[in-house]
């Protein structure tokens, strides 16, 4: 219904560029949860050890509070941050249709994958950060009400908030620069925060570099 509608419109109006390709990539997403069977306990094993001797859990002990509340925000805002960085790439050039090819390549990726590599998120073991954080209430609602409640290998979050910082490379360097920082920051707030696990970030910056640089 989505494609058809899309069809029918024009190509360059405001559905086109600013709303049918964001609601297929929620239903992409909604889709690959009606995937999962059953979580695979060597490949959670693996997950949940990688992060321990990376010493994730003690990251999100140290972690400042205001740190955390930022974290935890940058978690959430990957949403708004695809539109901003759609503003931005279409100001310095970049064509709605490259920004969203790569954008929605880069999480069908990481949603395709699931078939073959089922896991549960930290949280489902107990691995609940320990900070404290105000604005973390506000993402447990988000997830309760629309999230499939399984883990996607790669983070989706990670290589979208990479994806969308690439393609502003033409914009001025402090916009750039933004932009990187805040991806950076949502990786790490859903990492830190038992959202993912730090392979999920680490696989899915590969797969918005790949993606990117075949677009």
């Amino acid at each position: 219904m989505v494609l058809a509608a899309s069809v029918a419109l024009p190509a360059d109006g405001v559905a086109n560029v600013w709303v049918m390709p964001g609601s297929l990539l929620l239903i992409g997403y909604w889709i690959s949860g009606l995937l999962f069977v059953a979580p695979m306990p060597r490949a959670e094993q693996w997950l949940v050890g990688l992060d321990r001797s990376l010493g994730i859990q003690t990251m999100a002990t140290r972690c400042p509070r205001v740190i955390a509340e930022l974290l935890e925000i940058a978690y959430s805002g990957i949403y708004p941050l695809v539109l901003v960085s759609l503003y931005v790439a279409l100001r310095v050039g970049v064509s709605p249709e490259r920004f969203w090819t790569t954008v929605l390549i880069t999480d069908y990726v990481c949603f395709g994958v699931l078939p073959w590599f089922q896991t549960r998120p930290p949280r489902a073991f107990g691995f609940e950060t320990p900070w404290r954080s105000a604005w973390r209430a506000i993402n447990l609602r988000i997830l309760a009400g629309s999230s499939i409640q399984v883990n996607t290998f790669p983070s989706g979050h990670a290589a979208e908030g990479l994806a969308v910082a690439l393609l502003v490379v033409g914009a001025p360097w402090p916009v750039v620069a933004l932009m990187f920082v805040a991806g950076l920051a949502v990786a790490a707030g859903a990492v830190l925060g038992r959202y993912h696990y730090a392979a999920d970030a680490l696989a899915g910056w590969a797969v918005a570099l790949i993606v990117w640089g075949m677009t």
